[in-house]
């Protein structure tokens, strides 16, 4: 009888921590939410709790279905997200003025050739970092005259900038450019630069 009393108190203890952690739990749960209403009340932006809590999904068949469109959003161009820095649309730029800048070079050959840069860096067969694409040994020849240097007209910033912002124009083999043929085959003669792919 005594051990059964023992094992009993035992057991009311045991549930007693068990009861005293849940509350402890819900406590700072309820503590963080009162702590995220004041700052969204405190927030600079005007932010109403609110106007936050109504755009919540309130079921986990809801959170799918929400997160599932913001990721369809971003893919189609809705939520427009530019990684690039400043450093590479100056550089991007000098190698296209360098390669490309005379003004009887299209548009086209400009595009094309900061291209091909894009395309080299998300080839496994060159360097994945713009600087260490367009200064890798025996590549361009604009970095070794120290023509990149030059500094860049409008319109090469604006090609630049077009394409670190939407991308190559060019299939992603197009790893080539140069005023004679090299790699696997011609993609496209553009004036006279040749632009080629490896398989």
């Amino acid at each position: 009888m005594m051990q059964r009393g023992r094992l009993m108190r035992k057991n009311r203890i045991i549930i007693s921590l068990c009861i005293f952690a849940l509350c402890c739990v819900f406590a700072m749960i309820h503590i963080d939410n009162v702590c995220a209403i004041d700052e969204c009340h405190a927030g600079s932006g005007g932010i109403k709790v609110e106007d936050v809590e109504s755009d919540l999904p309130d079921t986990h068949e809801e959170y799918v279905e929400y997160f599932a469109e913001a990721e369809e959003e971003a893919i189609i161009g809705e939520i427009e997200i530019v990684t690039y820095t400043e450093e590479e649309l100056e550089l991007l730029a000098r190698v296209i003025f360098a390669e490309a800048g005379s003004n009887w070079c299209s548009d086209k050959m400009q595009q094309y050739t900061g291209s091909v840069v894009l395309n080299r860096m998300a080839s496994p067969l060159f360097p994945n970092t713009m600087r260490e694409v367009v200064y890798q040994r025996g590549q361009y020849s604009c970095a070794r005259s120290g023509s990149i240097n030059k500094t860049p007209n409008e319109r090469a910033y604006n090609c630049a900038r077009f394409l670190l912002e939407k991308g190559s124009v060019l299939p992603s083999n197009v790893v080539f450019q140069s005023q004679h043929r090299q790699g696997d085959g011609l993609y496209e003669q553009v004036q006279n630069m040749y632009f080629c792919y490896t398989n």
